[in-house]
């Protein structure tokens, strides 16, 4: 009997032993791991954090894989703050900074400069502290959750990076879906990109929102370089809308045909645009070139799906970030730039079509003049008036 507990005592102490040493082994291999970060054995890719918290990881190859950032930094005047009141001009010199006239994104030198992934973080988290029980204008709560969404889905990106689509992260090797499992918390409680999209923005009734929230993809509509603000909603709603439909791989049409090309999102999101074809393409011909347009209230035409690239909307790295340039509106739609090349493989057709209005065209050609009941601005005081420029 002593022989037999001698050698159980024995062969408990050896697995004992062989357990503590895995623990140390695993503290000491898997520190990258801790906080709200997932095993590295149960991701084989890397993933966002689960929701935008304390920490976001550094480059591939960084010596400092996480980089914390305080909450005390943040400016105290948005704390309790009503979602009326939260500032965006934090997310607005960021898409200043590293977006393009094509709405791509440079998300390498985005992600390599600290202070600014400091600074996206900040903004998201700050929106933690929303007193919900204040109540916006429905301009202020559209423009907040189009921003949130679209900053949301750039972190995203910017923690996934170096990736070649959005679409490898929903679901991935794991089950983990950006758009589902990557959350935001706002004034209490969490939202993914598709509550933000389904049970908040569409429910607003605006079906312009499709063509302002952006899914990081070449296909999806153009990520604007300014922030969405209050002021001014139904104004960037109506450009983003017609930059869409002045855009090759977007849209397409052939009068001789009476063929209208439209992008899958109309079909994906039909019922919040019309309840039949005809409908959708009554509401959408007042943002097309004004050919398409009629053909398309004409109720003759006959409707085909584009392909969706899913491709990152990826814009070459810069060797080095200049100081931020305050871009107007005005200036996003003036001439000077050179016009995007339609892609060979697209069927934008112009066919019976003495004119066409390309984007380059759409850009120039915007009122230059706003009006209200207090009478007409310059498109130079409309944009301090709006942005405070």
């Amino acid at each position: 009997m002593k022989s037999h507990l001698k050698n159980t005592f024995g062969v408990t102490a050896v697995v004992v032993c062989w357990m503590v040493l895995t623990q140390v082994a695993a503290a000491q291999s898997g520190s990258r791991n801790s906080g709200n970060q997932l095993p590295q054995t149960l991701r084989p890719q890397r993933l966002p954090s689960a929701a935008v918290q304390e920490t976001y990881r550094a480059p591939q190859g960084s010596a400092q894989r996480r980089q914390s950032f305080s909450y005390e930094s943040r400016p105290r005047e948005i704390t309790r703050a009503g979602l009326e009141q939260y500032g965006h001009r934090a997310w607005d010199n960021l898409l200043q900074k590293y977006v393009d006239r094509n709405g791509n994104v440079d998300y390498a030198t985005w992600q390599s400069n600290e202070q600014d992934r400091s600074t996206l973080l900040q903004y998201l988290r700050g929106m933690s502290s929303i007193d919900a029980s204040v109540r916006p204008s429905r301009q202020s709560e559209m423009a907040f959750w189009i921003n949130a969404y679209n900053a949301l889905t750039i972190e995203g990106i910017l923690q996934l990076f170096p990736t070649k689509s959005i679409k490898d992260h929903a679901p991935d090797a794991n089950g983990f879906n950006i758009w589902d499992d990557f959350k935001l918390p706002v004034g209490g409680t969490e939202y993914s990109l598709n509550d933000i999209e389904h049970k908040i923005l569409r429910k607003m009734g605006d079906p312009r929102i499709h063509f302002a929230i952006v899914c990081a993809s070449k296909s999806c509509p153009q990520l604007s370089q300014r922030a969405y603000f209050a002021d001014s909603l139904d104004e960037q709603l109506a450009y983003s809308t017609g930059l869409f439909f002045h855009s090759s791989g977007k849209f397409s049409y052939d009068l001789q045909r009476g063929q209208i090309g439209l992008s899958p999102i109309i079909k994906w999101f039909g019922e919040d645009f019309g309840r039949s074809d005809q409908e959708r393409l009554q509401y959408l011909s007042q943002f097309m070139p004004a050919d398409a347009g009629r053909l398309a209230a004409s109720g003759s035409a006959t409707i085909s799906y584009l392909d969706y690239d899913w491709g990152l909307n990826l814009a070459p790295r810069k060797s080095s970030v200049p100081g931020r340039k305050v871009v107007s509106v005005q200036a996003l739609r003036s001439q000077g730039s050179t016009t995007r090349q339609q892609s060979s493989n697209q069927n934008f057709s112009t066919q019976g079509s003495s004119t066409r209005q390309p984007i380059e065209t759409y850009r120039s050609t915007q009122q230059q003049r706003r009006c209200d009941k207090d009478g007409c601005l310059s498109q130079s005081a409309y944009d301090q008036r709006a942005f405070g420029q």
